[in-house]
């Protein structure tokens, strides 16, 4: 014989915390509605009871097909406990449709719990020996209790959270029991068992806070970072894509890697991300996987079909970067480095929208010296055309004109002019390579740039970092894409010398002596740098990937 299963939702009219909570709207809907929701998408509860005292909650109640039980005067008192609510509810249904081998008590004030674990709860229910089944949440920590008018620890010995007794806090989201026990009592039998929620899913609703808490519960999406690092493409894009995860932190996000080295995944699972990896033709089979509703792709250039069958996954799509036909599929395009005087409605353009890294917050702004004291040299993660021992080549002449302290060399973990490099050093003048230090995949690049008077760098992200701290910069395209980044071309703070070429070390070394040899011009400079806001950027891009995604989640 099959089990009968009732489900009962009180919903009385008066509320202490909130004020008629149950038909109060949140995140658009009236509470009530979820806790429908949910026993209406189990499968396995047979019937569904609305017990209150308010018509207009039975009105609203009507509208799903669920059993409507007037409830007596004498239960809707604020003194009144559950209990004889329930029982009054399942005598009532018992008339109706006849009698139920299981009673599941279900609260509108746990809008969060979803039908998949109240079908898990039931089902572990009818396979455990027990009498009642309980939800609730992890509540493990240094407890106090009242003793005699005063506070006593309600602990064995104060050590770590993790080291303690477990203790749960019951959660209204269900409980679980056979009939006889609510027939008899307040539905506790002598066997319980528990089943530990998710905090968001055993949220009860007993305060505004509360209520606050599971409005930013409701919007948390589900999102899939597609992007790339190795040693040709480099790290920007990753890191990139990790300071926005962070920035996204309490959503849930996983990262899809395409073509990704093994100690850039590792850097991932640090940051505390789940990871896939994927080569370019399994992306949007990982997608499917995880059926984000949300999607990011930061790697490049996409084509229009790549981008509608993420859409067509159902996924609200952004890209960062792209020149490619996916951008026109896209539903919001960020291109940071690149300038259009007329962008589609879907894109923003320009240094508004550079995502400066977290750890660039905590680090103050570099200081104006005079005499200037340190050059910095970094080209990125890869520096394709070595630019890095071009630019050491010209130190001598630099150091004869400026005689500076310290030359920072910066590469990153894709640089694979390791041979070039040491051979370059070698062939310094002593007491200008005693000067150069030389540092690979820094962790912290805010840190190492605040130190410098000038910096030498490619033009593509590192122009904005630089930027942000202050620092006059000489700047110099790898590549024909890096000649489209167009902040360097008209911030009065970097002397952009174009495309690298036979010239690149001549133009460099006249830029370094001019800029370093004259205080006026390097604080022109930096104050010119300083005037744009650069550290904003991030709060812009994340706000409007958010307010764009419900508006077009809103539209459907």
């Amino acid at each position: 014989m099959s089990e009968r299963i009732l489900a009962i939702i009180p919903a009385r009219r008066g509320s202490k915390g909130v004020r008629r909570k149950n038909l109060r709207l949140l995140n658009g809907r009236p509470l009530l509605y979820y806790i429908l929701h949910t026993a209406l998408n189990s499968r396995r509860i047979t019937d569904i009871v609305l017990t209150s005292e308010d018509e207009d909650i039975l009105t609203y109640g009507a509208q799903f097909g669920v059993l409507l039980r007037r409830r007596p005067p004498a239960l809707a008192e604020d003194a009144v406990p559950l209990a004889p609510v329930v029982r009054d509810a399942l005598a009532w249904a018992t008339e109706q449709r006849g009698a139920y081998s299981v009673v599941v008590r279900l609260q509108p004030t746990c809008p969060l719990l979803r039908p998949e674990t109240l079908d898990r709860a039931i089902d572990a229910f009818l396979t455990q020996d027990v009498d009642t089944l309980l939800a609730a949440t992890d509540a493990t920590h240094l407890m106090w209790r009242e003793e005699n008018g005063r506070p006593v620890p309600d602990y064995p010995a104060r050590v770590n959270r993790q080291q303690l007794p477990r203790r749960y806090r019951e959660s209204g989201a269900f409980l679980i029991t056979r009939p006889e026990w609510f027939q008899a009592g307040d539905g506790i039998g002598p066997r319980v068992s528990i089943v530990e929620l998710p905090e968001d899913e055993g949220l009860d609703i007993d305060t505004k806070t509360d209520w606050l808490v599971a409005e930013t519960l409701m919007r948390k999406l589900r999102i899939a970072i597609v992007t790339a690092a190795n040693a040709s493409l480099g790290m920007g894009h990753l890191y990139r894509m990790l300071t926005i995860a962070d920035a996204l932190l309490g959503h849930d996000i996983a990262f899809v890697a395409v073509d990704t080295d093994a100690r850039y995944l590792a850097l991932v699972q640090e940051h505390g991300y789940a990871v896939m990896e994927a080569a370019p033709h399994e992306v949007l089979d990982r997608l499917a996987e995880l059926r984000p509703s949300l999607v990011i792709n930061d790697i490049l250039d996409t084509t229009a079909d790549y981008v509608r069958h993420q859409r067509e996954l159902g996924a609200f799509v952004v890209n960062f970067e792209d020149l490619g036909s996916g951008a026109d599929e896209a539903h919001l395009v960020f291109n940071a480095l690149y300038e259009n005087s007329h962008p589609r409605e879907t894109h923003r353009f320009g240094h508004a929208y550079f995502c400066l890294p977290e750890h660039f917050a905590h680090v103050p702004l570099a200081e104006f010296r005079d005499p200037p004291q340190t050059l910095l040299i970094t080209f990125g993660g890869v520096d394709q055309n070595n630019l890095t021992c071009q630019v050491l080549g010209v130190l001598p002449r630099v150091l004869d004109a400026v005689p500076l302290a310290r030359v920072d060399v910066v590469v990153g973990p894709g640089y694979a002019h390791d041979a070039e490099l040491a051979q370059a050093l070698a062939g310094l003048p002593r007491a200008v390579a005693e000067r150069v230090q030389v540092q690979r995949s820094v962790r912290n690049m805010a840190k190492v740039m605040r130190q410098a008077d000038v910096a030498v760098t490619s033009n593509g992200r590192t122009v904005y970092e630089l930027a942000a701290m202050g620092v006059p910069t000489i700047s110099i395209s790898q590549n024909d894409r890096e000649t489209l980044h167009l902040f360097a071309r008209y911030n009065k703070g970097v002397r952009y010398l174009g495309m690298a070429s036979p010239r690149t070390s001549e133009m460099a070394q006249a830029a370094l002596i001019e800029i370093l040899t004259q205080p006026h011009v390097r604080r022109a400079m930096r104050e010119a740098l300083l005037q744009t806001d650069l550290r904003g950027g991030l709060n812009r891009v994340v706000g409007e990937i958010q307010s764009e995604y419900w508006r077009w989640k809103n539209a459907r």
